[in-house]
C-alpha cells in the first residue's frame, strides 16, 4: 500500500483520526486497533475524518460501528467528517450510519459536535 492510511492527532480534548485511500479487509482491523490505542480515557471523543477515503468496504463500515460501540461504552463520542460529494457517501447512506453516528462536513464542526450536549 502506498502511504499510510491513518494519521492521528490530538485537537483540544478530542482525537482526530484522518483516514486516507482504501479502507478494506486488508487494513481495517489494524486501523481500528491504532485508533483504539490512541484514545486516552479523558478524551471527549474521536473525530474520524473520512474526507480522503476513496473506497470503503464492509470491513471499513464495521470499523465505524465497532469504534462507535467501544467509545459509547467509555462514555466518549464518535463523529464522522465527510465533505459533500465524498466518494463514500453512498456507502454510508446505504448502511444508514447517520442513524447511529453523526456526520459533519468539516473537522472543526465535528470537534464542536463531540463537545455538544447529547
Amino acid at each position: 500500500m502506498i502511504g499510510d492510511p491513518l494519521s492521528i492527532r490530538p485537537e483540544r480534548d478530542t482525537v482526530v483520526a484522518e483516514l486516507r485511500g482504501e479502507i478494506d479487509l486488508s487494513n481495517a482491523k489494524t486501523i481500528a486497533g491504532e485508533i483504539g490505542s490512541a484514545v486516552p480515557n479523558d478524551a471527549a471523543g474521536v473525530v474520524l475524518d473520512l474526507a480522503d477515503v476513496t473506497y470503503l468496504d464492509s470491513s471499513g463500515v464495521h470499523l465505524i460501528f465497532d469504534l462507535n460501540e467501544r467509545l459509547h461504552g467509555r462514555q466518549q463520542r464518535l463523529v464522522l467528517t465527510l465533505p459533500e460529494g465524498s466518494r463514500i457517501s453512498r456507502v454510508l447512506e446505504l448502511v444508514n450510519v447517520e442513524a447511529v453516528v453523526p456526520i459533519e462536513r468539516t473537522v472543526d464542526a465535528s470537534i464542536d459536535r463531540v463537545h455538544a450536549e447529547p
